[in-house]
């Protein structure tokens, strides 16, 4: 059902998007017939890094032992919420150690366990659903 124009008067000042085109949009054809409008150009540059970055690997041996029971996990669908996706896993799983829960960017998670027999029953396990949706985990490395 359409209204009248009439049943919405006209803004009494200026909106806030500007004044009101006066001429009707162009078409869609019109607009890919027209040329480029032209661009201001954005000056790249490269800066050369002064330093490198290198590691004893008595530091990196150190790191992977302290991951070594740690897997990655990933939720299909929406983000869980941190505080559900941790009561989830603690109610399918019944741990006999501690699990650290550590959210990651790319939607991914960290899980830390301190009982190697926590950490053998959920990565040989599954598959996971947890929360409703499949949660994939992978076995943490040190290239992660």
């Amino acid at each position: 059902m359409e209204l009248p124009s009439t049943v919405f008067p006209p803004l009494s000042g200026p909106s806030l998007l500007g004044a009101s085109p006066l001429l009707p949009p162009p078409s869609y054809a019109s607009n890919l017939a027209a040329s480029p409008s032209p661009r201001e150009e954005w000056p790249l540059s490269y800066v050369k890094p002064a330093k490198k970055l290198s590691f004893v690997m008595n530091d990196l041996n150190e790191g992977k032992s302290l991951w070594n029971l740690s897997l990655v996990g990933y939720s299909l669908g929406p983000r869980p919420y941190y505080e559900r996706l941790l009561a989830s896993m603690e109610k399918a799983w019944k741990l006999k150690g501690a699990l650290s829960l550590l959210s990651l960017a790319d939607d991914l998670f960290l899980l830390k366990f301190t009982a190697v027999e926590d950490y053998d029953m959920v990565w040989s396990g599954g598959p996971w659903f947890l929360l409703g949706r499949p949660f994939i985990l992978q076995r943490w490395n040190p290239k992660f």
